[in-house]
C-alpha cells in the first residue's frame, strides 16, 4: 500500500509557502483567502484551523522569519568573538537566511515600505527592529567598543546590510560570493566607527 499521508505540519507549511509567494508578487490586501488555498491545495477551514484569519497568516510569516533570525543571531554571538569575526559571520548567515526565506522576506519589505492594512503587525516588527538593534549595541560594548561607536556602527551596518538582502529579494538568482562581501562590509563599517571615534576624540 503506497502513497504518502499528509500531515497537519505538511498542511501548515504548504499554506505559509503559498501565502508568503503570492503576499510577495501581489501585497498583502491584494489576495484572498480563497486564493490561498486554492495554492495550497487545502480548504478554507483548514487555514483558518492553524492561522485563525489571513491576518494571523501574515503574522505567523513574519513570526517564522523573526524566530529563525533570533535563533540565528544568538548562535552567532555566542559563537563569536571579536567585533570583526562576528560582522563577518552574522552577514554571511543574514544572506543565507534570507536566501532560505526570499518570498517572506520580500513580504516583509513590501510592508516596511509600502502601504499595507497591518498595521500591528508593521508596529510589532518595528519594534522587534529596536531590540534586535539594541541588543547589537550592547554586544559591542561588551566586546569593548565605546557606546556612541557602537550605536553608529549598528547603524552603518544595518544600512549596508538591509541593500544586500533587497538584492535577495529582488534577484532570486543573485548568488554573489558571501565570503568577500562579508570581508567588504566589516572593513567599511569598521572603518567608518574608527573614523567616528577619532573625530570624537578631536
Amino acid at each position: 500500500m503506497g502513497g504518502s499521508t499528509t500531515t497537519e505540519a505538511d498542511t501548515r507549511t504548504a499554506i505559509l509557502r503559498e501565502a508568503a509567494a503570492l503576499f510577495a508578487a501581489r501585497g498583502y490586501d491584494a489576495i484572498s483567502v480563497r486564493e490561498i488555498v486554492q495554492a495550497a491545495g487545502v480548504t478554507k477551514p483548514a487555514l483558518y484551523y492553524h492561522f485563525g484569519s489571513k491576518e494571523g497568516l501574515a503574522r505567523a510569516l513574519i513570526e517564522e522569519f523573526l524566530q529563525a533570525a533570533t535563533l540565528m543571531r544568538a548562535r552567532v554571538f555566542a559563537d563569536t568573538g571579536a567585533v570583526r569575526d562576528l560582522l563577518e559571520s552574522y552577514t554571511r548567515e543574514m544572506l543565507d537566511l534570507a536566501q532560505r526565506f526570499r518570498t517572506t522576506l520580500a513580504f516583509a519589505f513590501s510592508l516596511w515600505f509600502g502601504r499595507s492594512s497591518l498595521k500591528e503587525l508593521i508596529r510589532h516588527a518595528e519594534e522587534y527592529d529596536t531590540c534586535a538593534n539594541q541588543e547589537w549595541v550592547r554586544h559591542l560594548v561588551s566586546r569593548g567598543m565605546p557606546q556612541r561607536a557602537a550605536e553608529v556602527t549598528v547603524k552603518l551596518y544595518w544600512a549596508l546590510l538591509m541593500q544586500e538582502l533587497m538584492k535577495v529579494v529582488q534577484c532570486p538568482e543573485f548568488k554573489g560570493c558571501a565570503n568577500t562581501l562579508a570581508d567588504e562590509m566589516a572593513t567599511l563599517v569598521l572603518h567608518g566607527a574608527a573614523a567616528f571615534d577619532e573625530e570624537s576624540d578631536a
